[in-house]
């Protein structure tokens, strides 16, 4: 490393037996094999910071740096103190060992007759036959491991939702046209009082029939560009409506920010059919419902786009009055975007709880 660094090391290992370097690397090693995340950049971030001064002065000064740069929560502020203890306590082992001295025979241990003598100051050549010391050699990780964050969070802030689909099942019940065309089975109590009184006597009850729903639904459902982020619940608005209610009939039609000539039948755009056919299906008591951003998700304002979609809102009216507009945009970005317009053309709601129960009260149908 640098000058300032072998200096700092040199005179902390004078002045005693503390050795940051070689402990800061058997720490690194050790909180690696425990699961903690790190690395290279972690390791040179140690080093750089022992270089300006700090955490070379003692172990507890040393710990504090590693656990200000190594530790994020306090469980591994807790596991960094068990093992620098530990690797500590085993440092003071080794340095408590003796040191073996070789031992040398006696022709070795008596000077050679031919050897000068030394003069003070002078210093002595070492042995040729003298062992060299070989530094031992390991790779650094270069990368961080992928450790496992600890669950500690509540899994109600990990997304926002707009609207969760339980309440899209909740909120398709209130789309009802009932009529009384079902089996005639329930029983009129009234109707059988008034009967008998007409008659003077009872001879049997009268009973009514069911009612049923016939609510009939067209989705359209602006897909791709802006609306991406919002295909998820798009798909449970068509799911919800079509398994988990009792809509007796519920179409879906995609388009790409304004329904053209045609509309596709499934959500990657590919099965094209006219526009006019599916609204030729449709009566007074269809309720139309067209899910769209309208543009706010990008702030545009498109005379083009608003023209569009004015005549295409005018041959739906050609057919049924019922008509709402879903936004998954926050109504306060409407504000200076197409879909601003377009709200004065329909009725506009955001897509939420109370905007999707709005939406479903005016597409009601009266009687």
């Amino acid at each position: 490393m640098g000058d300032l660094l072998r200096v700092s090391l040199s005179y902390e290992i004078g002045m005693s037996n503390f050795n940051p370097r070689s402990l800061l690397t058997r720490l690194f090693y050790r909180l690696r094999r425990d699961g903690f995340a790190l690395g290279i950049n972690e390791y040179l971030a140690a080093l750089h910071a022992m270089e300006g001064g700090w955490g070379v002065q003692d172990a507890n000064a040393l710990k504090k740096l590693l656990r200000s740069l190594w530790c994020h929560s306090l469980a591994q502020q807790d596991h960094l103190d068990v093992i620098f203890r530990s690797i500590s306590a085993e440092e003071s082992q080794e340095e408590a060992k003796p040191r073996e001295i070789p031992s040398e025979s006696p022709e070795s241990s008596s000077s050679p007759k031919n050897t000068p003598p030394v003069t003070p100051g002078e210093q002595v050549p070492s042995r040729v036959d003298s062992p060299t010391p070989v530094p031992e050699l390991s790779l650094l990780p270069v990368k961080s491991s992928i450790n496992v964050l600890e669950h500690t969070e509540d899994w109600d802030f990990q997304a926002y939702y707009p609207i969760s689909r339980r309440y899209m099942v909740y909120s398709w019940r209130y789309l009802r046209r009932m009529v009384a065309d079902g089996r005639e089975d329930i029983l009129d109590v009234e109707g059988t009082i008034a009967k008998v009184c007409q008659q003077g006597f009872f001879l049997k009850p009268k009973y009514s029939r069911r009612e049923q729903n016939h609510a009939d639904l067209l989705l359209l459902l602006d897909q791709e560009g802006s609306m991406t982020p919002f295909h998820r619940f798009t798909r449970d608005l068509v799911e919800t409506s079509q398994h988990d209610s009792n809509i007796e009939r519920v179409r879906v039609g995609y388009f790409h920010n304004v329904p053209p000539e045609y509309v596709y039948k499934d959500p990657y755009l590919t099965e094209k059919v006219k526009f006019e056919w599916i609204l030729a299906e449709s009566d007074g008591d269809t309720s139309v419902l067209i899910v769209s951003d309208g543009g706010a998700a990008r702030g545009d304002r498109r005379s083009e786009r608003f023209s569009a979609t004015a005549e295409v809102l005018w041959h739906i009216r050609q057919h049924t009055k019922l008509i709402a507009w879903l936004n998954p945009v926050p109504s306060e970005r409407w504000q200076g975007s197409t879909a601003q317009f377009i709200a004065h053309l329909v009725p506009m709601y955001p897509l939420d709880p109370h905007g999707l129960n709005q939406a479903i009260a005016s597409q009601r149908p009266s009687g």
